[in-house]
């Protein structure tokens, strides 16, 4: 498993207008394609203070590529909901990629920060995908996660569900929300359960294998 830094030329992005705007720390929880359109739906996850909640959320009321906006839950410091756009390119390229996208950040005039976490073949799936749709984008960073211990029954039993639910479908037949509904937890704990789980899965199957990124490397 690798954790990868990915720099993005976005023309438009809400995100990047959030963040660039507010002391925020925002996270696309989930993503995927929208049928019959160019953009995608995305499950957030927005970190800001209190006190400029408010505005935050009329802002994304008003922005121009946000087609629909559906908040799930506000308390204190945190924001969760989806949006529907209207346009991604590069969105839409994740969206059909299996990598995990961490966390999202501004980091100037149309430039936005992917980390993301996914196997070497998916990520190299992902960087040909933007190219060829167009999408600059240019790879900074690919960190080698260390081997962490074997699933936690919890785990295992909440990735067997999803598997067997559509989750991990694509298209998918489930998403991550009503998904969350099914285990009682919000759909922010069950992001983080599902990311750790394949991580580790990920690990242990690479467990010994010579990096394919450096020959030299092995995922011990």
């Amino acid at each position: 498993m690798i954790e990868s830094t990915i720099q993005v030329r976005t023309p438009q992005s809400w995100v990047r207008s959030i963040v660039a705007k507010y002391p925020a720390e925002v996270r696309i929880l989930d993503c995927k394609a929208l049928e019959g359109s160019a953009g995608v739906q995305e499950l957030f996850e927005i970190k800001i203070n209190e006190s400029e909640s408010t505005s935050l959320l009329n802002d994304l009321r008003r922005d121009p590529y946000i087609q629909s906006l559906d908040i799930m839950e506000t308390k204190e410091d945190t924001i969760l909901g989806s949006v529907n756009t209207r346009r991604c390119t590069a969105c839409r390229s994740f969206a059909g990629s299996r990598c995990f996208l961490t966390s999202v950040k501004a980091t100037g005039p149309e430039l936005m920060e992917w980390k993301v976490l996914s196997s070497n073949e998916n990520l190299t799936r992902l960087m040909k995908e933007l190219k060829e749709t167009g999408v600059e984008a240019k790879l900074k960073k690919v960190v080698h996660l260390k081997t962490e211990s074997a699933l936690t029954s919890r785990q295992e039993e909440i990735i067997q569900i999803a598997l067997e639910k559509g989750f991990f479908d694509f298209p998918r037949r489930t998403s991550l929300h009503p998904l969350a509904k099914d285990f009682g937890i919000s759909a922010a704990a069950l992001s983080e359960i599902l990311r750790r789980g394949e991580r580790r899965i990920y690990q242990e199957y690479f467990r010994g294998r010579p990096s394919t990124l450096s020959r030299q490397a092995r995922i011990t």
